[in-house]
């Protein structure tokens, strides 16, 4: 890693990490390091990051992560990187296919989170969009359900390195929508990334019972837009209900510009 105000390289040291311009960032009680040199706390809140480990380890979203990690294991990495990792239920599975494996976001309660459940990864409070990692260091890089930092990933990622994202498929939440919205929109197609080529993608889908819908609402951005009416309705859905899950697993190659 690199540090976030002379980009020289960070040892660690006990608990520290510090450069050579003795620039130092302690190590949280957790394990996670804190490089974000935002003063005001950014990224998901604590209830949002409590309800989405809540549902996640419910097990809704297994089918895909299990895809995902297949797709990561043909790529054999050695330095592996998270983009936007949250609280690490995709990171700490995939940590196990490489050697190194990084996990970055700008939620404290997330990263914290994180770092208590999986002692391999070493965890990031920062910027995806400032990344702390020196040119060409990552084999494999994730970017799932997050912002796609095109050209930071292209610059952290070795030569013909590898981007692995997650969007959206036409119909994701489709039925929790209806509840909320009197025109459903559907989700737009998956777009280019600047520096990247398309070596392969697949819509995966699976329709599954929700029994606490309320839940599956905080932990997406639907909740914040959401006027009383609506919050009421899906309270009121006592008998839960069912939600497709569809999303577009697509795998990049780094463009090699020499």
């Amino acid at each position: 890693m690199n540090c976030p105000i002379c980009h020289e390289p960070l040892i660690h040291e006990g608990r520290t990490f510090k450069c050579k311009n003795s620039h130092n960032f302690d190590q949280a009680r957790q394990g996670y390091v804190n490089l974000s040199r935002k003063q005001k706390a950014s990224g998901d809140n604590a209830l949002m990051v409590k309800a989405r480990t809540a549902f996640l380890e419910a097990g809704p979203y297994d089918f895909l992560r299990q895809a995902i990690l297949e797709t990561l294991r043909k790529l054999h990495p050695d330095t592996y990187l998270d983009l936007g990792c949250g609280q690490g239920y995709y990171t700490h599975v995939f940590s196990q296919a490489a050697k190194e494996a990084y996990g970055i976001d700008l939620s404290v309660p997330a990263i914290a989170h994180a770092a208590g459940q999986d002692k391999k990864t070493q965890y990031v409070v920062g910027s995806i969009y400032d990344l702390p990692f020196a040119d060409k260091s990552i084999d494999a890089a994730t970017s799932i359900f997050t912002p796609i930092p095109a050209q930071e990933a292209a610059r952290v990622l070795k030569d013909n390195g590898y981007l692995i994202t997650v969007t959206p498929g036409t119909m994701h939440h489709y039925e929790l929508k209806e509840q909320l919205y009197a025109q459903v929109r559907f989700n737009p197609p998956l777009e280019p990334i600047q520096g990247f080529e398309l070596v392969d993608h697949q819509e995966i889908s699976q329709v599954v019972h929700v029994d606490d819908v309320m839940t599956l609402l905080e932990m997406t951005p639907y909740f914040y837009k959401t006027p009383k009416a609506g919050i009421e309705k899906i309270q009121s859905l006592k008998n839960g209900l069912d939600v497709t899950f569809d999303f577009v697993l697509s795998l990049w190659r780094k463009i090699d510009e020499s």
